[in-house]
């Protein structure tokens, strides 16, 4: 073979055979598939539909028909003639009275106020002697000149000092001052009657001056009866009931001396009861 080699089946130069893909329709796909699901559902459905289970009813009421089924099946009731004027304006004053209109005449016993130019001719002034300002300067002579209230205000406070100032005791104490001064010193001695002793014991408290001043005069007078019972005794008779008796009576003199000692001091503590 001349100008060249010549290969079985496909050479250079020839034309290259291009294969053709046939491109795949997903939407025809979906739809195709959407809608075999629905006859199958569908089939289904009507294989397994059953009969629906009728409501029970009471024989009882089985020949008695609805209230609505009877309403619905009767014609409405026709309207009534007043209903038309339902809610009208003037629906029950009955029918409009139409007034008659006149016209307006003039009132012939209506007068004029003001009298007629023409009446100007016969009017004539009138003057008297008067002396004005005679008048008024003795209208100023004795008229007054109004003060601001301000000013009378001020003056009648100043007058009402001086009238408090000169019948003000001057020299005596206030009676507001004495109450206080008397008020003070009772909260002076509530202060130091409540006021607990430093030297007072634990369990003990402060007799009162009333009451301590009672007691002291109590065991003076029983002092003094004691005295008057030893001073009785027989001195030449010495017997064992006369010793017995002298010694009784001189142990509770004894005993009163030393209360009255007790009690003669100015503070006096006694045991609180339990």
């Amino acid at each position: 073979m001349q100008g060249g080699l010549m290969l079985q089946g496909s050479g250079f130069g020839s034309a290259r055979h291009v294969q053709e893909f046939s491109m795949k329709d997903h939407l025809s796909e979906n739809v195709r598939r959407m809608r075999q699901i629905q006859r199958k559902c569908k089939q289904r459905e009507k294989e397994t539909t059953q009969p629906v289970k009728v409501m029970w009813k009471s024989e009882k009421y089985a020949d008695i028909q609805s209230k609505i089924k009877q309403e619905r099946e009767n014609p409405p009731p026709p309207p009534r003639p007043q209903s038309a004027r339902f809610l009208r304006a003037h629906s029950r004053s009955g029918p409009l009275v139409k007034l008659e209109s006149r016209p307006c005449s003039p009132d012939p016993t209506n007068k004029l106020s003001v009298p007629p130019a023409s009446s100007a001719n016969d009017v004539h002034m009138m003057r008297h002697n008067f002396d004005f300002i005679k008048v008024n300067g003795r209208n100023a002579r004795h008229t007054q000149v109004p003060r601001p209230a301000s000013a009378s205000a001020l003056d009648n406070l100043k007058k009402k000092d001086e009238e408090t100032m000169a019948d003000y005791p001057f020299g005596e104490v206030p009676s507001y001052l004495r109450s206080r001064k008397k008020q003070w010193k009772k909260d002076e001695e509530d202060r130091i009657a409540n006021t607990p002793d430093p030297s007072m014991p634990p369990g003990h408290r402060a007799l009162p001056e009333k009451e301590r001043m009672e007691t002291l005069t109590l065991l003076k007078s029983k002092e003094k009866e004691l005295v008057r019972q030893l001073a009785s005794l027989p001195i030449g008779c010495d017997t064992m009931r006369v010793r017995n008796q002298r010694k009784e009576v001189e142990g509770k003199l004894a005993e009163i001396e030393e209360a009255i000692k007790i009690f003669s001091r100015p503070k006096v503590f006694v045991k609180c009861d339990p």
